[in-house]
């Protein structure tokens, strides 16, 4: 497994040039967070789809923007070997075609749970379609949850789409998961609550933004000026 090594200083760096990346790239990010109040003195295991390039990054980015904790987050060895920089800001590595290096990983995120910080994990644990479904839904949050039943668990839904301007748009959802322990019988149950709930949010932004209703969701990042908005600016003008 490859640790996390996290620095500050290149933390602050990124958290700037990723501003302006995403500022070049995205025509709106938008966000919806429903969560509750978070229950201090737990860990926190928060859950996302993955269907982009971009999620990664996103993932550092709201952290450091919206959630704002002490956060880790679980990535494929060959992503950590390609971009070895997301040591840096918390992720360390899982291979799950080996057992013994799963199992490394795990324990790893169950100790930064009981030490009471935070753990990203992408249970599809690849990327897939933003349209595939079902979602792949490892077992992995599952078996962290059954051995830490106190940590609290939030899902993120990222939902990327062309809307009505030159350059994508981003909308986030973010939604506290209610359990009871005893309500799952065996890890599979679990596992499967988790991966329908996560479809069903996803699902829900997806339809909210055919229908034209984004009413709920609150920009958290306004891209640079589009091509099409220069041209307007300066027809305007004339």
């Amino acid at each position: 497994m490859i640790e996390a090594e996290k620095s500050k200083s290149f933390q602050r760096l990124l958290a700037g040039y990723l501003t302006y990346q995403l500022k070049r790239h995205f025509y709106r990010v938008w966000i919806d967070d429903l969560r509750a109040s978070f229950q201090p003195g737990s860990g926190h295991l928060v859950l996302a789809n993955h269907s982009s390039w971009w999620d990664g990054l996103m993932v550092f980015y709201l952290n450091h923007k919206v959630i704002k904790e002490d956060s880790y987050a679980m990535m494929s060895q060959k992503g950590m070997e390609d971009f070895s920089f997301f040591r840096k800001i918390g992720a360390f590595s899982v291979n799950p075609d080996s057992p013994k290096d799963l199992v490394t990983s795990l324990k790893f995120a169950e100790k930064c749970l009981q030490d009471q910080k935070t753990v990203w994990i992408f249970p599809q644990g690849k990327e897939e379609h933003l349209e595939k479904r079902p979602l792949s839904f490892m077992s992995g949050p599952g078996y962290l949850y059954e051995r830490n039943p106190g940590i609290t668990i939030t899902m993120v839904t990222f939902y990327y789409t062309f809307r009505h301007d030159q350059r994508p748009e981003l909308f986030i959802r973010i939604f506290n998961e209610e359990l009871n322990h005893g309500d799952f019988p065996s890890r599979a149950e679990l596992t499967d609550h988790l991966r329908n709930s996560l479809e069903a949010r996803l699902d829900g932004v997806k339809q909210d933004i055919v229908n034209e209703d984004i009413s709920n969701f609150d920009q958290l990042l306004k891209g640079f000026p589009t091509n099409s908005e220069w041209l307007s600016f300066w027809k305007r003008r004339k």
